[in-house]
């Protein structure tokens, strides 16, 4: 769990102050105030109780679609998602204008998300038929052939590469939430780990061959089948079809 969980939290802040007209204060379960690197600029959230503000219960142990959690595994619930927001400076925007137009592609996910992967050779292959990428990553990111790399120290600067492309390539993360919060059509890789229907977005294409959603926090041989099952075809195939469509149509999944 991580920045992508606070993505999701933007929307929970935005339907409670369309509903009080008041701003919104992120708590723990214990009322401590969290601050997230993607509220900046927000003019939603505040950094810290004030008079006239609203508390929304969003952490650690209280996202809104995760029934419980043991060491082992997450146990999903039903989660009504809704893009979330995020507000990019214009140096911010001005930064990601200038590595705009391309399909950004993100091969990685993070350590404790290895049940999400797709494997490196087949990101590469993808690359290899074709086509205007963009990769970006701290510097040391282990980089795809043949594509552009833009060195983005902070999950905002990534962002706003995001914002300027023509569509992301990735799997379910951090980055997927931030392309729905920005209105970037994407091709979005699930395992069997979780449900499409629990974090895919529809104006996003949901790629996803597996059965009921396992949550392991363990190496799960049915997640990685369920990704060796998205073959370079699909991917390829689907990355064209959002690519040639109208900017403003919804691709069904």
């Amino acid at each position: 769990m991580g920045l992508g969980d606070w993505i999701m939290a933007t929307a929970q802040v935005a339907q409670l102050h369309a509903a009080v007209q008041r701003p919104v204060v992120v708590v723990d379960r214990w009322g401590r105030v969290q601050w997230s690197e993607i509220f900046e600029g927000n003019p939603k959230i505040l950094r810290s109780r004030e008079r006239g503000s609203v508390r929304l219960k969003n952490a650690v142990g209280l996202r809104p679609y995760i029934a419980r959690r043991t060491k082992d595994r997450f146990y999903w619930q039903p989660w009504n998602i809704v893009p979330g927001e995020i507000f990019l400076s214009e140096e911010e925007r001005a930064f990601g204008s200038r590595h705009g137009g391309r399909t950004l592609i993100e091969p990685h996910t993070k350590a404790a998300d290895s049940n999400k992967a797709w494997p490196w050779q087949r990101w590469q292959e993808l690359v290899d038929r074709g086509g205007d990428f963009v990769q970006i990553g701290p510097a040391g990111t282990a980089r795809l052939r043949g594509v552009e790399f833009v060195e983005t120290a902070t999950f905002r600067r990534a962002a706003a590469v995001l914002a300027s492309s023509r569509a992301f390539i990735g799997t379910e993360g951090g980055l997927h939430h931030a392309a729905a919060a920005l209105g970037v059509r994407a091709v979005v890789l699930f395992s069997e780990f979780i449900d499409s229907a629990i974090t895919g977005y529809p104006l996003h294409l949901n790629l996803r061959h597996a059965g009921a959603a396992c949550g392991s926090r363990l190496a799960c041989p049915g997640c990685k089948a369920s990704m060796d099952a998205l073959t370079v075809d699909e991917v390829a195939t689907h990355l064209r079809a959002i690519l040639a469509a109208p900017s403003a149509e919804t691709i069904a999944t």
